[in-house]
């Protein structure tokens, strides 16, 4: 037990010192959500003592590479590894195709435009590859059906990279698609245990958008109204639009059409002078400017039916895990939490935390105040029931931001998340609704026991449930409705703090 607790120990330090490098670029975040899914493949592959020793190795020496600043190195080590535990020789060509991360020049793009594919080493092979790997492009529908092979097979040639091919977009496609590039080896193989090394997936979409794009942009810059709280919310769909376009922000699943629409409707509504969201009910998409860099960043809400404006309500932050956006929370979980939300009356606001891997440290931690901050300002909160939770990298983040402003939370849920026990009597006095899965292959359930072992230590009132055989992700949902009441019961009119 010693070992373990040690063990955990290290590598919440590793979480949250790699979480601090993220402000250093997007490499880091990289190697953040590569050693999660890493780890997460140490604790469930049926592997054997060797492949455990190895794998482990390789960690350490992965670890080593990231305090170093050296996250290319890093990830050629994560590699390696998962290749060790795939059962898959850690060949030359293996290291090659492992180390090549695609791109594409543009994301957004209409039928029958070209596009450029590029494949490009995260860092460089230690080892000469004199085998070529071969490669097809494939256009693959995001919802699944017919797929079309795009240009003949080219081979990728470790001495001219990146390797490069053009591709034109058909002119019948329409929709959300991904651009598969597969790689074999010379003899026209792939190891089925490393597939993900041999295929990559760029997201693209096809649609005919770049005039109603190009009028947005026109009349946002021509608006009289850039000062208006819902002007950014007008703004972010163009964001969204050339973040997608150049691979800074996934472009499936987003309804840019509807989106455009509903940004015309916001800028009509301020030049008339009135509110565009008064008595709008349900799920709504909005933004605001970042103090932090005067970017425009987005946040999602869900205002029950029955909120009216007369009497005040309770706000509940959530926060997503990782690989998650501001959609993440009340598209998924079988949307139990907007139905948990309507039932009680609450208001949630969910942020996107800027970075998906960004632990919500630094100005991801900023971004989820400054959400608290315009929802204050657009609806009537009570200042004593405002309440954080999160599930996984969010049950980090709820922990972590609570410990930050200790003043401001009435109540907060981690869900399979963990934090720094030490600094638990910081929040002893906000009550706590803490679940876990006791075999969750990705956060260790040892985290929440400690943490709730140091808060009870400290005075702290915690409701623990460990869910027994509970993995990661299915404990989440079952548990929005205890938690919505308890948190329905707190507030922090008996605790210490400022507005």
């Amino acid at each position: 037990m010693a070992g373990m607790m040690h063990s955990l120990r290290r590598w919440l330090v590793f979480l949250l010192a790699l979480s601090a490098c993220l402000v250093r670029g997007q490499d880091a975040g990289m190697v953040l959500r590569y050693s999660v899914g890493y780890n997460t493949q140490r604790a469930s592959l049926p592997l054997t003592e060797d492949q455990r020793k190895e794998a482990g190795r390789l960690d350490q020496q992965a670890r080593r590479e990231t305090a170093a600043g050296r996250f290319g190195e890093a990830l050629r080590r994560y590699h390696e590894g998962t290749a060790v535990m795939r059962g898959v020789p850690w060949t030359p060509a293996v290291e090659l195709a492992s180390s090549l991360q695609g791109r594409l020049d543009r994301a957004m793009v209409e039928p029958g435009h070209q596009i450029t594919v590029s494949l490009s080493p995260l860092y460089p092979i230690e080892r000469a590859a004199e085998e070529k790997l071969g490669a097809a492009v494939f256009l693959v529908p995001a919802a699944g059906g017919e797929q079309r092979n795009l240009p003949p097979p080219a081979p990728v040639d470790p001495a001219r990279l990146p390797f490069t091919t053009k591709i034109t977009v058909p002119e019948t496609a329409s929709g959300d698609y991904f651009v598969q590039v597969r790689l074999t080896l010379g003899d026209g193989s792939a190891p089925e245990r490393l597939i993900a090394a041999f295929v990559k997936n760029l997201p693209l979409h096809i649609e005919p958008l770049s005039g109603e794009a190009e009028r947005l942009r026109i009349r946002l810059a021509n608006s009289t109204g850039p000062d208006a709280p819902a002007f950014p919310t007008a703004q972010y769909p163009l964001e969204r639009y050339q973040q997608s376009d150049r691979g800074a922000a996934s472009p499936i699943g987003y309804d840019f059409r509807g989106q455009f629409a509903d940004a015309h409707a916001i800028l009509d509504a301020l030049k008339a002078g009135r509110d565009p969201f008064a008595g709008k009910s349900g799920g709504l998409r909005k933004a605001y400017r970042s103090p932090v860099d005067q970017t425009v960043q987005p946040y999602r809400l869900f205002i029950p039916a029955q909120y009216d404006g007369t009497r005040l309500a309770p706000l509940l932050v959530a926060l997503h895990g990782m690989g998650g956006d501001e959609n993440s929370m009340l598209d998924g979980y079988q949307g139990a939490l907007k139905t948990e939300a309507q039932r009680l009356g609450f208001i949630v606001a969910c942020p996107k935390g800027r970075d998906s891997a960004s632990m919500y440290r630094g100005s991801a931690e900023q971004d989820v105040l400054d959400v608290v901050a315009e929802v204050r300002r657009d609806f009537r909160i009570d200042a004593a029931r405002i309440y954080v939770m999160g599930h996984s990298m969010g049950g980090f983040g709820s922990w972590s931001i609570a410990m930050a402003r200790p003043d401001l939370f009435a109540a907060l849920g981690p869900i399979a998340g963990g934090g720094n026990p030490e600094a638990m009597a910081k929040i002893r006095h906000i009550p706590q609704y803490v679940v876990h899965g006791d075999n969750d292959k990705t956060v260790n359930v040892d985290f929440s026991r400690r943490m709730v072992e140091a808060g009870k230590k400290a005075g702290a009132t915690i409701v623990y449930v460990e869910v027994p055989g509970g993995g990661h992700t299915e404990i989440a949902a079952p548990q929005f409705g205890p938690m919505f009441d308890f948190f329905a019961k707190q507030s922090r009119s008996a605790g210490p703090g400022k507005d």
